[in-house]
């Protein structure tokens, strides 16, 4: 069977990165596509509609494509949260309410089996994707606060990088509307500085200070390092694709070991008696189009990383 699918935003950013993964995908293709200049195709004939729209659009398209018959992969924030946390983190009325209590959140290392039988997915944000799985299976080993200085390439808001070097620091603290998200999902408060590179195309570099809890605080800063590291390595399967790693003499990862990939690379070092925590991938592909693609995958019950791998690594 090839699944029809449905792009509404299909001339976006996130929408184009989309279509390039599933250019990839031989059990899928496009038939119904919606922007602000034209509609074609067919809603009703689609199984799947991907929502690459902000958030008041999403709201509006998501019960269209419902009545439709279609199940829905959303990439917007709206249906990620409870009502309560959406509203006040994205400063708006939710428009669908009654869409949320079957909404799944979808960030398959964590939620898999939910994902498979979703009506509505809401894929998760690009920030939250690289700081919940790295703190997610810390619970009890570190504590209090999490201070997290993020970077992204220009891609997460625009087609075209800037020639001259431009850093631009916005919406710090608790300000920045992907808090909510990070919080619910990895079970620790948040303060959050992102930093978009205006001169780099792709990547996230998400740098997490939280303290040790009690317990770890009595072992040596690598022993405690140590078992940071095996317990995000053994909260995740290798489909997961989230991988431990530690900088050498030989070799410093960065975001060019994760941009075109599928992957998310975790190094972790303690000093002082506070984790940190250095979370990278690539925010058009883990962080949006390959991990909404793998969630198609499970929806319909193929294998996860199916045709994701023609556009994205994943060895």
């Amino acid at each position: 069977m090839v699944l029809n699918v449905g792009i509404y935003g299909d001339t976006g950013m996130v929408g184009q990165e989309i279509e390039r993964v599933l250019a990839h995908h031989d059990r899928a293709g496009i038939g119904f596509r919606q922007n602000s200049r034209r509609r074609q195709g067919a809603l009703d004939e689609c199984q799947l509609v991907f929502l690459a729209t902000k958030d008041p659009e999403s709201m509006q398209f998501a019960p269209q494509a419902l009545n439709a018959g279609a199940r829905i992969i959303d990439m917007s924030g709206a249906f990620r949260l409870p009502r309560r946390l959406f509203e006040a983190g994205y400063g708006m009325d939710h428009l669908a309410p009654e869409l949320l209590e079957d909404a799944v959140y979808g960030l398959p290392a964590l939620f898999a089996d939910q994902i498979a039988g979703a009506p509505l997915v809401g894929n998760p944000g690009c920030y939250p994707t690289s700081v919940i799985l790295a703190l997610n299976p810390l619970k009890g080993m570190v504590q209090g606060e999490a201070t997290i200085v993020a970077t992204s390439g220009n891609s997460g808001a625009r087609r075209e990088v800037e020639q001259e070097p431009d850093e631009v620091t916005y919406s710090f603290g608790r300000r920045h509307k992907h808090v909510p998200e990070m919080e619910y999902y990895s079970g620790f408060r948040v303060n959050f500085t992102p930093i978009v590179l205006r001169s780099v195309f792709a990547g996230i570099n998400a740098n997490i200070r939280i303290e040790l809890a009690d317990g770890l605080k009595s072992f040596p800063a690598h022993e405690a390092g140590r078992r940071l590291i095996e317990a995000i390595a053994s909260a995740y399967t290798d489909e997961d694709l989230v991988l431990p790693v530690a900088d050498s003499e030989d070799r410093q990862w960065g975001t060019r070991d994760v941009v075109g990939t599928h992957k998310l690379a975790i190094k972790v070092g303690v000093d002082d008696g506070y984790a940190y925590i250095c979370a990278m991938e690539d925010n058009l592909g883990k962080g949006a189009a390959s991990q909404a693609v793998e969630n198609m995958n499970l929806m319909f019950g193929l294998p996860r990383l199916y045709g994701i791998d023609g556009a994205y690594s994943t060895g």
